[in-house]
């Protein structure tokens, strides 16, 4: 076997498809046909310059140097094996993994064998990054984004060719839910849903009160869409969300996107299903807006109201037909649909959830004995004349359903609606007073719902439970102790949010964070939130309504450092260094008349940054040696503040001053286990590296900064830049790409090129030269994780 190589590969996986099957069928001659299979891939291999790294049965694992050679490789098996009884499919991926003394290890591998197992026999599969390096006039057809084991983000996938395959087998381009139960009836409105979203309807929303089944057929109308969809379906439980403002971040967050939701979205064939949308229906121009941008994009909007936009096309959901529901009603209970069961539905105006709530009780209750109490409490529940009876019904089969609970489980049920957008066991049991056997009583009862280890209930029921809440005497001091316990989690989580349990800490406080933003509603408890979810406000993404809630709670809270800070913190990150440069020096000032040395560390560093965009240079040396001296602190403020200090000796052109200085921030954030300060400096040292004339280096520690980021994307697009420039001299098209993936980052996040960045950059175009408006423009098309792998 020839030596292997290192650096950048496109990395080849092949199998053969079906190869139990046709070890039945071919019997003896199996292993011959297999034999044959082998030989042919190997001089394909060799004539196309590719590597054999392994082969494990009848699969194959092989590099080569250009993504071009690969794909000719997996073209030309194909072509020689097709009139044999052999198939095979084939996946590329161009990464850099590393080398050992038995082949090569890292992502890159697994993504692309994940890659590889997706395709059927005769397909070739690509990742976006070996679709990229192909250039934009291969031969590809975009199969949407897919989820692969393993993986947690979506993957970009291509085809070579347009032949037509099945649908790839991922774990699913959707993360539509798949309910347990069957769906019963609603045949005619599923296709009805599919015909108006496949005859062109891009907005479509389905109206009805509560409980009526909107959720569910709007889910088994785009589970039959999603074939339809190459760019996948997506869905968005809007329930937890309290804010129209933060729909359009919701949205952003479930699809993974790394840029704005149109840009992310652009003109990929995506069904986007919006579930529960009345309660933050001030969000609907931005979904109107959304639609006009992205000439592919169908949504399917559930809500007990219509959005009033334009292009909205609405399909009221009815209650079930009598024989559906009566149907509904039996396989839920596992009874025969005669004696009193038509009745019982038609007294229920068959909403499906009443149904349902219905059949939950026939473990302890005949249908004609729920029929009976329900009949005696229809009345009780009227409303206004002009109220829609359907709902009041629906009200009456909840009210039924809860009386019917025990004291014990009553009493639960109504101090769990404290929660929003539910709780772990933990929470259930120390504030709700939750017993596990009565809480798995409300779960079995439908009235509470369980996934991992999660608790929540649905907001229709959740709405009946907030009433029986209120109605409590101890109401206001539950929802005290609740607030309390989550401005509790926040301040338990506060300084691991900087630390090596950094990622742990940050998805502990994502997982609660509707119960976060009840607390933060809380006069006394949010001052003290606020500074302890600043990293958390930064590092997720929640930048406009962190800085939001920085701003008021400055104003509640003049005299508070930590809040000072967050809003300095925040305004820095989005380019606004005046407002910056207020906080900062408030929550510095404060912090050192307090004695609180790491927050003054930390808000000479924001305040620093925000001086240096300013032009303020002398002050914002004078102040970052100010902090070192006199703190006796570590973590990120120390390590951001040396990075300053060598961001300037590096802008006078003191390039071993500056070194040194961007070292010792990378051991203060190795040793404080702080990934972003030591992804930030590992860029800064990559930026020397470009001063110094020494692309390779420039190169080596972009990849190490990104390595480090864990999804920063604001360290990554300098990195991504400074490897662009690196490049613009000796690879002209590579560089085109990354410096365009990184000037669609910028926009995005608007971020303003200045001082050094901006004198580097233009040194990249200038290199550049002319003739590459392609290259660039296919660039910034790039997804971020795309654009890293170009690195």
């Amino acid at each position: 076997m020839r030596e292997l190589p290192s650096g950048r590969l496109t990395l080849l996986f092949t199998d053969v498809e079906g190869s139990t099957r046709l070890l039945h069928e071919l019997g003896p001659d199996y292993a011959e046909a297999l034999a044959e299979h082998r030989r042919i891939l190997r001089r394909t291999f060799a004539t196309h310059g590719g590597v054999e790294v392994d082969t494990q049965g009848d699969a194959f694992f092989a590099v080569f140097p250009r993504a071009a050679d690969a794909l000719g490789a997996a073209l030309e098996a194909n072509e020689r094996l097709a009139d044999g009884p052999i198939r095979i499919r084939a996946g590329l991926h161009t990464g850099a993994p590393e080398r050992t003394d038995e082949g090569y290890v890292g992502v890159d591998v697994h993504l692309g064998a994940r890659v590889a197992a997706t395709g059927h026999g005769g397909q070739v599969v690509l990742s976006e990054a070996a679709a990229f390096d192909l250039g934009p006039d291969a031969a590809l057809a975009e199969l949407g984004a897919h989820r692969l084991k393993d993986f947690e983000l979506p993957v970009r996938l291509y085809q070579s060719g347009t032949d037509e395959f099945p649908p790839l087998k991922t774990i699913s381009n959707t993360n539509l839910p798949y309910p347990a139960s069957s769906f019963v009836g609603r045949q005619d409105e599923v296709a009805a849903l599919v015909q108006r979203v496949g005859g062109g309807a891009r907005l479509v929303t389905l109206t009805g009160p509560g409980g009526s089944g909107k959720t569910r057929l709007a889910i088994e109308a785009a589970h039959e869409l999603v074939p339809e969809m190459r760019g996948g379906a997506a869905w968005v439980g809007l329930a937890p969300v309290d804010a129209p403002e933060l729909v359009v971040e919701t949205i952003a967050r479930t699809l993974g996107a790394r840029e704005s939701v149109a840009a992310h979205i652009g003109d990929r064939e995506l069904l986007l299903l919006l579930d529960n949308f009345e309660h933050v229906v001030g969000a609907a121009p931005s979904i109107a807006g959304l639609v006009e941008q992205c000439p592919n994009l169908h949504v399917l909007v559930t809500s007990r109201e219509l959005l009033r936009v334009r292009g909205e096309v609405e399909l009221p959901v009815d209650p079930l037909g009598a024989v559906d529901a009566v149907a509904l009603f039996s396989d839920r209970s596992g009874l025969d649909p005669g004696g009193d069961v038509g009745a019982l539905c038609a007294a229920l105006d068959n909403l499906p959830l009443a149904v349902e709530l219905a059949a939950a009780r026939t473990q302890v209750l005949s249908p004609a004995q729920i029929l009976d109490r329900l009949g005696e409490r229809l009345d009780l529940f009227r409303g206004a004349r002009d109220a829609d009876p359907r709902q009041l019904t629906l009200r009456a089969a909840i009210d039924w359903s809860h009386e019917l609970l025990s004291p014990e489980e009553q009493a639960l049920f109504a101090r769990f609606a404290v929660f929003a957008g539910g709780c772990d066991l933990e929470a259930a049991e120390e504030l709700a007073g939750a017993e596990l056997d009565t809480l798995q009583a409300l779960v079995e009862k439908s009235l509470v719902r369980h996934s991992g280890e999660r608790f929540w209930m649905l907001e229709t029921i959740r709405e009946y439970a907030l009433e029986q809440l209120a109605a409590r005497s101890d109401a206001a001091e539950l929802r005290r102790r609740h607030a309390r316990y989550y401005a509790d989690l926040v301040a338990r989580m506060a300084p691991h949010l900087e630390g090596p349990d950094q990622t742990a800490a940050l998805d502990r406080v994502e997982a609660d964070y509707p119960n976060i933003r009840v607390a933060l509603a809380d006069d006394e408890l949010r001052a003290r939130m606020v500074g302890g979810l600043a990293f958390f406000w930064a590092f997720r993404g929640y930048l406009d309504e962190g800085r939001r809630i920085a701003r008021e709670t400055c104003r509640e809270s003049p005299a508070d450092a930590a809040v000072a800070f967050a809003g300095g913190l925040l305004a820095v990150m989005q380019g606004d260094h005046e407002d910056a440069r207020v906080h900062a020096e408030a929550a510095r000032r404060l912090a050192l008349a307090q004695g609180d040395a790491t927050i003054a560390v930390h808000a000479a560093s924001v305040l620093s940054r925000a001086l240096l965009g300013l032009g303020e240079k002398e002050r914002a040396v004078e102040l970052l040696r100010s902090a070192l001296s006199d703190s006796r602190g570590t973590g990120r403020g120390m390590s951001i503040a040396h990075l300053n200090l060598g961001y300037v000796a590096l802008m006078d052109d003191d390039l071993d001053e500056a070194e040194a200085s961007f070292e010792e921030a990378v051991r203060v954030a190795r040793q404080a286990g702080d990934p972003h300060a030591e992804a930030r400096s590992l860029a800064a040292l990559a930026s020397a590296a470009l001063e110094q004339g020494r692309p390779h280096d420039v190169l080596r520690r972009a990849r190490e900064s990104i390595d480090a980021s864990l999804g920063n994307d604001e360290v990554a697009v300098w990195a991504i830049e400074l490897a662009g420039v690196a490049l613009a001299g000796e690879e002209p098209v590579r560089a085109a790409r990354l410096l365009g993936a990184a000037e669609a980052a910028r926009e995005r996040l608007g971020i303003a090129q200045t001082g050094l960045e901006l004198r580097q950059h233009e040194r990249g175009v200038a290199a550049l030269g002319d003739g590459h408006a392609d290259s660039w423009a296919a660039g910034r098309r790039l997804s971020l994780a795309a654009a890293c792998a170009l690195i």
